[in-house]
């Protein structure tokens, strides 16, 4: 209790008045900011190199702070780790040399840490520290570029009369009226959301958000400068290979009124969203062209963005400081995760709840901010580490991405869940073969957690694999034109009965004729002259002559089969199905143009398509003759026998109604022929239907088919992951 501590002379303090009054002392050497009570402020003081602790202590009680010896050196200890407090080893003192920083910092003797409060930790881990600080590095890197002070009196001109009271009610009715605009047209709006993901307009979108973002900045730094508040460094940085850019206004935590504060930390935001505005206004204007979609683009960047990522108070930008002000709470995250975890300790593993520096209603807010922000991270965070784990272009980025990932999931997951159970195993030594009562809870959980892992990796899932179908017409004709041609007449209309083999209509091609007439010809005058090679014993001209009528021979008869296919019959029969058949009779029709359909409207079947990875699983189904599931939209259900898939693959897209293009399931490209193709191969397994099952669904309906799932839960986690 001789130690002799001194409290560095570079912390300035200044008193906060709320509920209860609090310092902030600020470091002037690191820029940091720490909130101390009245009682840990008055006993900072104190300690001023000339008094020990046990000095210290016995001031404290007569101050009337009841603190004991123990806890005025754990709070010398905080402060020491902190570098806010040395060791004074000048100062002598009876009994022998200064004692080391380790001794003087280590449970005195006949005395045991309060409950719930680990032992210090032992040396020997800066080797961990430094690569911690390394893979750190990896995920985010700050660059400063600028002196922030001096942009702030070069703008400050400028853009200073944008803070005044004039300029802030004009920015009132300019939002209010972006706003409506906003409410107004919020289809149109949405439509133009989309074209978010046109590749063209992300040039423009990634110059849009660099001005956006250093103007963002640039109100922050002017902001402060109207207050008389210091500003630090200028600068982009790298977050999960995002550029972000950063202004250091950490002074504005000396002011005292708590409006300025507040001010300077919407500074940003209040710019952005008067943009919007004026974007939404530009946009409401402007006719339909690209400065349309432009101002689109620069009002959710500037708006709906801007709400959503820096005024949000469950990340650590603006909105989280503006909150942190206005409840009067420093620190909050930090005090709030802390009172957090406190809170879990206790309900798994009954350890008590130690004293809390904030008291009432600020305690509670504190604490479901914390539960609140670390479900939205973990979320948000998620979100982005798939994003760059999967959507990095090329091998090589690819492998980047995984390895920020892994690295993430290492310094946020793993890291402070070791740290955390090597903690709770440290507050108790075991007793021979029996381990403390901590230490017990400790293992029991870890069962109950890897027992879930354990089942989730080998059990099969619980759920289904749906699969896309649709319902189609079984054996079902349709009469495409088989060369270009006119419908020159039309014998059937929509609904029309037919028979097999009647004539539906007839097609006309005047230069049919006239081929078939010209190589006729060339086919006469072919054979004539080979008979007169021969004649004169020119035998090689004449079988080159007699090749080339044999070549015409056989065009002729491919011109004579288009020409017999121009009177189209029925294959089958059945009903025309065809609508506005009217509309055909004098059309031009190229080559492979649908015509008529042909079918039996009582009877229908069911087309699915099974993508790679749920063939296998539909093979077993199949092979077993299970009996599926099948559910359509409009909300029939039906049941149909499972038969085995077509062996090879195809990206023809059997139905329309199955593109998502048109609503369906399957995504879709467009292709060579002017039709839309599947972008991933699938293969197609038909399910014919009854008589009474096919008068319930209407041709084209489509819907969901569902087989048990052979996978794992874990497996078919990540396939969802995977695809969204």
């Amino acid at each position: 209790m001789d130690l002799v501590v001194q409290l560095d002379p570079s912390i300035e303090f200044s008193r906060r008045e709320n509920d209860v009054t609090s310092y902030i002392g600020q470091d002037r050497r690191t820029g940091k900011y720490f909130r101390f009570g009245a009682a840990e402020f008055h006993a900072a003081k104190l300690l001023d190199g000339t008094k020990d602790i046990s000095a210290v202590t016995d001031q404290l009680y007569r101050d009337g702070v009841q603190w004991s010896g123990f806890e005025t050196l754990t709070f010398a200890r905080q402060l020491i780790e902190h570098r806010l407090a040395s060791i004074n080893e000048t100062t002598d003192r009876p009994g022998g040399p200064s004692a080391s920083p380790a001794s003087a910092l280590a449970t005195p003797p006949g005395q045991t840490p309060p409950p719930g409060q680990a032992p210090p930790a032992k040396s020997g881990m800066k080797g961990l520290a430094r690569i911690v600080r390394l893979l750190s590095g990896t995920l985010s890197q700050r660059f400063p570029l600028f002196n922030g002070d001096r942009v702030a009196e070069f703008l400050l001109p400028s853009m200073g009369p944008l803070f005044s009271k004039p300029a802030m009610l004009l920015w009132t009715l300019l939002v209010v009226s972006g706003v409506g605009i906003a409410w107004t047209q919020s289809k149109e709006l949405v439509e133009e959301l989309y074209r978010v993901f046109d590749q063209q307009l992300w040039l423009y979108m990634a110059v849009i958000w660099c001005a956006l973002k250093f103007i963002h900045e640039c109100g922050h730094a002017v902001s402060a400068k109207i207050h008389g508040v210091r500003v630090g460094k200028m600068g982009i940085m790298f977050f999960l290979m995002a550029p972000l850019a950063f202004v250091d206004v950490t002074d504005a935590w000396k002011l005292v009124q708590r409006r300025k504060r507040v001010q300077i930390a919407l500074a940003g935001v209040y710019l952005e969203l008067a943009i919007g505005a004026i974007a939404a206004w530009a946009w409401w204007m402007c006719p339909i062209g690209f400065w349309k979609h432009l101002s689109a683009q620069i009002f959710f960047v500037a708006g709906p963005a801007t709400l959503l990522v820096n005024a949000n108070p469950l990340l650590r930008l603006d909105g989280y400081y503006v909150m942190s002000d206005l409840l009067e709470i420093p620190n909050l995250r930090s005090v709030g995760r802390k009172r957090l975890r406190e809170w879990i300790e206790r309900i798994l593993l009954g350890m008590p709840m130690p004293d809390c520096t904030l008291v009432g209603w600020r305690r509670d807010v504190a604490t479901t901010h914390a539960i609140c922000s670390v479900v939205f991270q973990v979320i948000w965070m998620g979100g982005l580490l798939f994003a760059v784990s999967h959507f990095a272009e090329g091998p090589g980025m690819r492998f980047i991405g995984i390895g920020l990932a892994v690295i993430a999931a290492v310094l946020w997951g793993i890291l402070p869940l070791a740290r955390w159970t090597w903690k709770i195993w440290r507050m108790e030594q075991p007793r021979g073969w029996v381990l403390g009562s901590y230490q017990g809870r400790l293992l029991s959980g870890c069962l109950f957690l890897i027992l879930p892992i354990q089942w989730a990796s080998s059990s099969a899932s619980p759920f289904s694999r749906k699969i896309p179908v649709v319902t189609r017409y079984q054996g079902e004709q349709i009469a495409r034109a088989a060369a270009e041609a006119f419908v020159v007449a039309l014998y059937v209309q929509c609904g029309d009965r037919v028979e097999k083999g009647t004539l539906l209509m007839e097609l006309e091609n005047p230069e049919l004729v006239v081929k078939r007439d010209q190589l006729q010809d060339q086919l006469a005058l072919a054979k004539a002259k080979a008979t007169q090679h021969r004649r004169r014993g020119e035998i090689a001209l004449a079988e080159a002559e007699q090749e080339r009528a044999e070549s015409l021979s056989r065009q002729i008869g491919d011109v004579a089969d288009q020409l017999s296919s121009l009177q189209v019959v029925a294959s089958r029969g059945g009903k025309i199905t065809t609508p506005h058949t009217d509309h055909l009779l004098g059309r031009y029709v190229h080559q492979g143009d649908e015509l008529l359909r042909v079918c039996d409207p009582q009877r229908k079947e069911i087309l699915a398509l099974i993508s790679e990875k749920d063939s296998e699983a539909f093979r077993q189904s199949a092979d077993v003759g299970r009996t599926a599931a099948i559910r359509l939209r409009g909300g029939v259900r039906l049941d149909a026998s499972l038969c085995p898939p077509d062996p090879s693959a195809t990206r023809y897209l059997p139905h329309p109604a199955l593109a998502a293009s048109a609503g369906g399931p399957l995504a879709v490209e467009p292709s060579d022929s002017e039709q839309f193709e599947l972008v991933r191969p699938h293969l197609s397994a038909v399910l014919p239907l009854d008589p009474l099952a096919s008068l319930k669904v209407r041709a084209g309906q489509i819907g969901r088919l569902t087989i048990p799932d052979d996978r794992t839960f874990l497996s078919r986690l990540w396939d969802y992951l995977s695809e969204s």
